[in-house]
């Protein structure tokens, strides 16, 4: 096996699978199933059905290739369900002939309705059946998403049918016939239409005159740090020459400025390849909110207006502008077929996509529009995703710190960079009071430190508003954080475009929240990408690849700005990294363009197989320390699923006296070891591929970055 690495020892080795036990369980958001009780009690139900529908074929262990070979000569297969259970569409006679004849098989059931409806829906009652809701329905097959739709349809004339695109259906339907819905042969979830919004911070409309600093307007009362870029040290990236140069960004969003590549604001002249509208009813990627003008403003604005003085993080990076407002909704409409979006800007040459937007009404959820960012992601690993964490931080158990799980989707998804906000440190504009004199401070933010703290004047402190995970099925969201408070970016010049945060001037408005921290973040990435290449070495570098290096030079921020205080005093960050308030810390892009040859980079397409393993040697000449990051783009999860992750693997150290450290994580498709303190001598770092169900050609690619020192 080669690799990019001179001089690191690598060897490749294949483990029996034994070790990876099934339980008789399924992990389902519904609840646990127990598959031998189940058919023992509704084999005979099964038995009088004589037409192919979805059925559950769980196995005794982890599922093989093998296994997934002996189904498919019989049986279409749609995905994994935890733990080590395939979905298939065949009559149950057939697939108990099949149970019959292949020893491995554990069970076969029935995938029953109530398995596939979202646990978000309000509980239905006599009361509420007749109501009418919108729902977000979604199909194994694309090809049989008109038949499906045909079939609500029919159901009762009350029922609308909105949208149908791709393998999903938006509708309008009375809520007693969800279940009924989910019950059609084809139909996998049946969720409530999510909400859409864009993440910039909607601070107090009523605030006091004297809330905002007064701006000057003319950049002579600027200090440098009103961008949010100072903080995340872009200067020492772009005094080495790493602007953005060869990069292009995609951004979906409000649109951008004029929505005229030809006649548009001069801090993206020259900058904007192409541009796309995707709002409903819309013909133009203008932006008339200003939302999106302000978020490309921090990827990739030039700084002319301003002279330089006001850039964003990739400066010299491109931009496929992605417009998603609806002039006859005056608000975001996000495409149903969420692929789109990403096909038109990889199509241009994108390979870093952000995102400053989401549904934030459904917490930590793995819903379908996660699920659908995770399966073009998988199918297309060369394009870092990234998306806002949302703005639902809030403290209401009255404890000084921020509760969990307000996690916004698709940042919950796997395989995308989801970004909280960080605070900003600046004292040039925007909103400066103390949280105590917002509007919603006595219901958001109600106890000390939070209620007299500022909201840009700690670097390690994480903005009151960012949410927080872990997500539902307990996995560490957000994975990284960023400055998102009082970030000073693009007007755009449409009229009657929002001053968001209030404007400086005419070229330039502030602004805060998730959304602000997320394309600061995109920049940071374009930097990355562009050091993998020019100075790495690695030509194409998977987001995968991307997503680790953006992590391996993070910022740990533990324990916050309130210091080591203990959590009954409001201490914000109570764990080192990874976390749920941080995930892996603040991006340093001085740390990205500082990278060299004490780091070690590894991107392996052809990736681990199930029960392999893969090593790689070092060893310090004295004692020292490890950092290292796991990253792979994993296989679509199931809405139905209360376990997201697919395919699993660990990383794990070994030490010169043969003793070993991992994280033991079954959750992620992110792993660190990080220790100080190691003796002198050889090491292994080896990728074990414990279960690979859904592996491209049998096996999972993966990242893997580390610097022992």
């Amino acid at each position: 096996m080669k690799h990019l690495v001179k001089g690191l020892a690598v060897s490749t080795v294949v483990l029996s699978v034994s070790a990876a036990q099934a339980g008789t369980v399924l992990k389902l958001n519904s609840g646990a199933v127990d598959t031998n009780k189940l058919s023992s009690s509704y084999a005979a139900t099964w038995a009088m059905e004589v037409r192919a529908t979805e059925y559950i074929v769980q196995f005794k262990k982890a599922v093989t290739e093998k296994d997934k070979s002996a189904l498919k000569a019989q049986f279409e297969i749609f995905g994994y369900l935890p733990d080590d259970a395939l979905v298939v569409r065949g009559a149950y006679s057939d697939l108990m002939k099949f149970k019959n004849s292949h020893a491995g098989v554990q069970a076969v059931v029935k995938y029953a309705n109530t398995y596939k409806v979202s646990k978000d829906f309000a509980p239905a009652s006599v009361f509420n059946k007749d109501a009418m809701v919108a729902v977000l329905v979604n199909t194994f097959k694309a090809n049989e998403v008109e038949v499906v739709a045909s079939k609500i349809e029919k159901m009762d004339v009350k029922v609308s049918i909105q949208v149908v695109d791709g393998k999903h259906i938006t509708a309008l339907i009375p809520r007693g016939l969800v279940p009924a819905v989910a019950t059609l042969t084809g139909v996998e979830h049946v969720q409530p239409a999510p909400v859409i919004e864009s993440f910039h911070f909607a601070m107090d409309q009523d605030l006091a005159d004297d809330v905002s600093v007064a701006a000057a307007g003319d950049y002579t009362d600027l200090k440098g740090d009103e961008s949010g870029t100072r903080l995340m040290n872009f200067d020492t990236a772009w005094a080495m020459g790493y602007t953005g140069r060869g990069q292009t960004v995609s951004m979906a969003d409000t649109g951008l400025d004029s929505g005229n590549v030809g006649a548009i604001h001069q801090d993206f002249a020259g900058g904007v390849i192409s541009g796309y509208p995707f709002g409903l009813w819309s013909k133009s990627w203008s932006d008339p909110m200003g939302h999106g003008t302000h978020v490309a403003g921090s990827v990739m604005g030039r700084g002319t207006a301003s002279k330089g003085l006001l850039k964003g993080g990739a400066y010299e990076a491109n931009m496929v502008a992605e417009g998603m407002w609806s002039p006859m909704m005056k608000n975001l409409s996000v495409p149903s077929k969420l692929g789109d979006l990403f096909e038109k800007a990889f199509a241009d040459g994108a390979r870093i996509h952000t995102n400053s937007w989401g549904g934030a009404r459904t917490f930590g959820a793995y819903d379908n529009f996660a699920i659908q960012v995770d399966e073009w992601s998988y199918a297309n690993p060369d394009m870092l995703i990234l998306f806002a964490a949302g703005n639902s931080g809030a403290d209401k158990n009255k404890d000084g710190r921020i509760d969990a799980n307000s996690m916004a989707s698709p940042g919950t998804a796997k395989n995308v960079l989801t970004v909280g906000a960080s605070e900003n440190v600046t004292a040039s504009g925007g909103i400066q009071v103390p949280i105590k004199q917002l509007r919603a401070a006595k219901d958001e933010w109600p106890a000390e430190p939070i209620y007299s703290s500022y909201i840009s004047d700690k670097g390690d402190g994480i903005a009151m508003f960012s949410s927080r995970g872990p997500t539902q099925d307990g996995r560490t969201k957000p994975d990284i954080v960023a400055p998102g408070t009082n970030i000073l970016s693009v007007f755009s010049q449409e009229k009657d475009a929002s001053p968001l945060w209030g404007a400086y001037n005419k070229d330039y408005v502030w602004s805060g929240g998730t959304s602000m921290a997320t394309p600061l973040t995109a920049g940071a990435a374009a930097i990355a990408r562009q050091v993998l290449v020019e100075k790495i070495g690695i030509a194409t570098p998977s987001a995968a690849l991307m997503k680790a290096t953006m992590l391996h030079t993070a910022v740990d921020m533990f324990p916050g700005q309130y210091g080591e205080v203990g959590a009954s005093r409001g201490q914000e960050i109570l764990t080192r990294r990874p976390n749920s308030d941080e995930g892996y810390g603040r991006v340093d892009v001085s740390n990205i363009a500082n990278l060299g040859a004490g780091t070690v980079f590894i991107d392996n397409r052809q990736g681990v197989a199930q029960g392999a393993e893969v090593t790689y040697e070092f060893t310090l000449a004295n004692p020292g320390s490890l950092y290292a990051n796991l990253v792979w783009t994993d296989a679509p999860g199931s809405a139905n699923a209360a376990q997201a992750l697919v395919n699993d693997l660990d990383l794990v150290l070994t030490l010169p006296n043969g003793q070993t450290l991992s994280m033991n994580d079954h959750i992620n498709n992110l792993e660190m070891i990080e220790k100080s303190g190691l003796a002198a001598g050889a090491y292994k770092l080896t990728v074990k591929g414990n279960k690979v169900p859904q592996g491209k050609n049998g096996a999972q690619a993966y990242a893997l970055v580390y610097t022992a020192k």
